[in-house]
């Protein structure tokens, strides 16, 4: 076991390149807990650090389609007026716009990241996410005017296919609310308002998202409406968004070192394939076959220890989420809940093909040639499922990571 934990551990001790805003004691009180082999302990850390979440940059991407009112909006949370000296351009031709950053006036370390609109020649929207490079960006204020737009729904899906979040601001009801009353002699105000409110939730839940937080602005009468709603909901959910960026930045960090495990353990799969062929070449009745599922069974479960899937590693990974049995779930490759000899013959019978394990098993009779063929086909197709497996295993341990990162994030 100790080697499962030491991979944990030195994943752990990773994110320490990223946790620049621990204080000196929380900084060994971190590292102490992972050596210890504490996961629990190192990710409350992480969780209750005060510094930490004063000290973690906050950038904040204000997107919408051009024209929706992005730059006065910033302007407006800024208290400037359009044409203040360094306020937000709002005249600026959208297809040569870049992304342009201003500081929060009230939060330090939160950027407001004024983006170009999608849609336009120069960002399309099937490309907008790559050229604007969203993946940046830790939160999302998307801005909308008028009806609801198919943009704006993708938008939303893109920002929550990414793990993160986004306040959804429908801005100009002034407007809205002028339209409404021409030709009429009474109109109910907040009537129409929750009636816009209302329309926007449907759309969002309609797009697929369950919880949308929605909320009603004017430029030009920014202390009206749902402003300062907006404003006083950001400023008591900033520490969640920070813990939230920074639990994130643990998950993307933590890729490379996967991704260097998995190089590391494919580089050792030519031994195993390699025992296979030499087996194969023995002229016996299925021994080839008996061996490759015993080795195939042994080395999944190394893969397994060795990317912290095995029960004793779940375990250690599960405690900061207060839950059992959740993490677990979370794994989809079949062999890493199952490795049995069974379940690892049947996908040898797949990979291989019924005529083709029968082929290998009488070539393998046949003196000189069929020796040499039966051994490079074993150590072809035990190359292939190995290869195969480990690719498997290792997205499990990013889908199991993922999944204690957010239980951590949310646990009280």
């Amino acid at each position: 076991m100790a080697g499962t934990r030491s991979f944990w551990a030195d994943l752990f001790l990773e994110w320490v390149n990223n946790l620049n805003g621990l204080s000196h004691e929380e900084y060994e009180e971190f590292q102490a807990a992972v050596c210890a082999g504490n996961l629990a302990e190192a990710i409350a850390v992480v969780r209750k650090s005060d510094a930490l979440l004063k000290n973690t940059k906050l950038d904040v991407a204000i997107t919408g389609e051009q024209g929706s009112g992005k730059s006065s909006f910033i302007n407006a949370i800024r208290s400037l007026a359009d044409d203040d000296e360094g306020a937000a351009e709002t005249e600026v031709i959208e297809s040569v716009k870049e992304a342009t950053p201003y500081p929060h006036p009230k939060h330090p370390n939160v950027m407001m990241w004024d983006l170009p609109g999608i849609g336009t020649p120069n960002y399309p929207t099937n490309t907008y996410v790559k050229k604007v490079n969203f993946a940046h960006y830790d939160f999302f204020i998307i801005i909308t005017a008028g009806r609801f737009r198919e943009s704006d729904a993708s938008l939303a899906q893109e920002i929550q296919r990414m793990g993160k979040k986004f306040y959804f601001v429908r801005s100009k009801v002034d407007v809205d609310l002028r339209s409404e009353r021409k030709g009429k002699t009474k109109v109910e105000e907040e009537t129409v308002l929750q009636t816009i409110r209302n329309d926007c939730i449907r759309n969002l839940q309609e797009a697929g998202i369950l919880s949308p937080q929605v909320f009603l602005v004017s430029r030009w009468d920014f202390e009206k409406y749902d402003a300062p709603q907006l404003q006083e909901t950001f400023s008591n959910e900033l520490d969640t968004h920070r813990r939230h960026a920074i639990f994130h930045v643990l998950l993307s960090t933590s890729e490379q070192p996967l991704n260097r495990k998995k190089e590391a353990v494919e580089q050792q799969i030519w031994k195993q394939a390699f025992n296979s062929g030499i087996i194969a070449a023995i002229p016996l009745p299925f021994l080839s076959v008996w061996w490759d599922v015993g080795i195939l069974v042994d080395t999944v479960t190394k893969f397994c220890e060795s990317f912290g899937l095995d029960d004793y590693s779940l375990r250690a990974l599960e405690k900061p989420m207060g839950k059992s049995g959740e993490l677990k779930a979370e794994i989809q490759f079949p062999l890493a809940k199952d490795r049995s000899r069974g379940e690892v013959f049947k996908l040898l019978k797949e990979a291989t093909g019924q005529v083709m394990m029968l082929a290998k098993y009488f070539t393998s009779m046949v003196p000189g040639i069929g020796t040499v063929i039966a051994a490079v086909t074993s150590y072809r197709v035990t190359g292939r499922l190995l290869r195969t497996f480990v690719a498997h295993v290792a997205e499990d341990a990013q889908r199991v990571l993922k999944r204690a990162l957010e239980g951590a994030e949310k646990r009280d």
